[in-house]
């Protein structure tokens, strides 16, 4: 314990001298304070495998954010929670997001020796499994091979790189959370790649599936399960054998669907429809959602939480576009070329002011929607070059030095007759939402920002 490296992070520097002093009694030789919470993954940068104490209530940065940064750009390091807060509430909510102890003050001596014992025994057990496996937590700057198709010098992505490569050979569940677009699937595949099974990789988008059609898909069936099965059909699940099965839009299943799929997780066997004899499940199971299922598992109760702690034993959070802008630039070059051997074309250049636009867009849609801009004014490119016309025309409807058209959308007073309610505007939006998606309720939830099931609900309540 003597020669661990400590991170203790507090903004008031009584408290960082009151444990400085009680590390140094202890023996530890290794102890660096900080007061500025912005700069704790910075900090840690420099480490050798350390150890964090980490206070909730900081300015600029809170406790509970500063976790979740660490848990994606630093995974390994072990954080030990310190605050006057006794909440259970609290004290879960940090567990969750990947504290390993909670400490409430006054802090008791043998807890604290406890915790950093504890914490020392994880950090150690993980690197040494790390160095039986060759892997590194180090910025190498070296990549596997499973990586080259996700275009990124963003640290947060290398961070997850880095954390694929150490939980791919598991076999355990992993989620991956992200907006649309933001490559979830590219992800996965990375994750089945790593990891050497020989099966195969196995994708099925699970939103547009309803209960009979989602065991049937993938536990299969057998003959005369009903209507129309004429003969045995084997599921995805026995497809993917050996190999990786990834489930996308996982947050869309009904409730009906999660405890299929938990059942699945608990006991790791299935029954085919029409069938009393069960299968052992032998695929890997990753799953994605392009909502925030703790929000949904914990307010919302619309997912299960004992499911979403099954799904979650690998937890892979992946920014969108708009908070990794550096990637911009390589994206466009490499959706380019892309496009451009689609079509049998030369790769064209892209104007300094193109480029502006494009590091100046939020991108809602992630890469998928710079990917659509991309072939498109590919298509459309003159003379090697996509030129700032052709990416404003799809950024902002209008060429780049033009002006808007008069809008001639109709007010709400016209559109009713009167100003309306609350509901009625729910209503509304939830009528045009079903049209504009003709009549898939799982786009059209995507397009109100709520669930499936919400949406659901709410037609049921209609009539």
């Amino acid at each position: 314990m003597k020669n661990c490296h400590i991170l203790l992070v507090d903004d008031e520097q009584s408290e960082l001298d009151a444990y400085s002093l009680l590390l140094t009694s202890m023996g530890i030789k290794h102890v660096v304070t900080e007061s500025d919470s912005r700069r704790v993954s910075a900090r840690l940068g420099t480490m050798q495998a350390p150890i964090v104490f980490l206070d909730l209530n900081m300015p600029f940065m809170t406790g509970q954010d500063v976790l979740r940064e660490l848990k994606v750009k630093h995974p390994q390091v072990p954080v030990i929670i310190i605050t006057a807060n006794s909440e259970i509430e609290t004290a879960v909510e940090c567990l969750r997001l990947g504290a390993h102890d909670y400490l409430v003050k006054p802090i008791d001596l043998k807890m604290f020796s406890s915790a950093l014992r504890n914490a020392l025994e994880i950090s150690l057990l993980r690197n040494e499994v790390m160095s039986l496996k060759g892997i590194s937590f180090a910025a190498t700057g070296r990549k596997h091979p499973a990586f080259d198709r996700i275009v990124t010098r963003n640290p947060a992505m290398l961070s997850i790189f880095q954390y694929i490569e150490s939980i791919a050979a598991s076999g355990m569940p992993t989620l991956i959370l992200g907006e649309t677009g933001s490559g979830k699937e590219l992800i996965a595949k990375a994750i089945h790649d790593i990891s050497g099974v020989t099966g195969e990789y196995v994708v099925v988008d699970v939103s547009g599936l309803d209960d009979t059609l989602f065991a049937d898909t993938l536990f299969g069936h057998t003959k005369g399960a009903y209507t129309g099965a004429e003969g045995t059909r084997s599921g995805l699940i026995e497809k993917a054998a050996g190999g990786t099965i990834f489930l996308d839009e996982i947050g869309d299943l009904s409730e009906v669907s999660q405890v299929k799929l938990l059942r699945l997780l608990q006991e790791n066997i299935f029954y085919p429809l029409g069938s009393d004899k069960p299968k052992q499940c032998q695929a890997r199971i990753i799953t994605a959602a392009n909502k925030d299922l703790t929000m949904l598992a914990g307010q919302e109760g619309e997912f299960r939480m004992d499911l979403y702690y099954r799904l979650s034993t690998h937890l892979i959070r992946l920014p969108p576009l708009r908070e990794r802008r550096e990637d911009i630039p390589a994206l466009v070059g490499f959706l380019a070329a892309e496009a451009a051997a689609a079509m049998h074309r030369q790769t064209p250049a892209v104007s300094e002011r193109a480029m502006e636009l494009l590091l100046n867009h939020p991108f809602w849609g992630n890469i998928r929607e710079l990917k659509a801009y991309i072939a498109d004014a590919v298509a459309r490119c003159e003379q090697g070059l996509i030129t700032d016309n052709l990416i404003a025309e799809r950024l902002t409807g209008r060429v780049a030095g033009g002006t808007a058209p008069a809008a001639e959308a109709a007010s709400l007073t016209t559109i009713f007759g009167r100003f309306p309610t609350l509901e009625e505007l729910t209503e509304y939006a939830v009528g045009e939402a079903l049209a504009n998606a003709e009549n898939n309720q799982s786009q059209a939830a995507r397009l109100l920002g709520i669930s499936r099931q919400a949406l659901n609900k709410r037609l049921k309540k209609k009539g």
